[in-house]
């Protein structure tokens, strides 16, 4: 396993296709399976974008993961500075796109794992690396 002590964000089609445990995303239902083995920050924009998203009870369902797992998420609500955010803005990034790299940022964490195409192959200048959850699996061991 690559993936060491370090602090990591998903992003929200993680949780949601993961939740959902979509059929077409299999690799986001298997990357919540790790959580009791990584450290994951989630920050404000992330939460906010699942509030928006999940119904009252897949949101219930997150909270009951992350409670099954103390110690191993951050729930992180501070706001980020909107120069920040416009920063991102500037380089392409979708204004929810922003807030979330913004975030990462802030919070030093180098590793998103996101199933969203702009993150992966469009912007450029991300603070940190950009992970589909199967490449991310792969880091684990999991998968060849």
């Amino acid at each position: 396993m690559t993936i060491g002590p370090e602090w990591v964000v998903f992003d929200t089609n993680i949780w949601i296709f993961g939740l959902r445990q979509q059929p077409e995303q299999p690799a986001c239902a298997q990357v919540l399976t790790y959580l009791p083995q990584l450290h994951v920050k989630i920050p404000r924009q992330v939460l906010l974008e699942l509030q928006a998203n999940l119904r009252h009870e897949e949101m219930r369902e997150f909270f009951r993961l992350l409670h099954r797992h103390p110690g191993h998420t951050d729930i992180r609500w501070e706001q980020v500075e909107l120069s920040r955010i416009r920063t991102y803005q500037q380089r392409g990034c979708k204004l929810g796109d922003a807030a979330v790299a913004a975030h990462i940022e802030v919070l030093g964490v180098g590793t998103l794992v996101s199933e969203n195409r702009d993150f992966l192959y469009e912007i450029l200048g991300l603070p940190c690396r950009v992970l589909r959850a199967a490449d991310f699996l792969r880091e684990l061991g999991e998968v060849e």
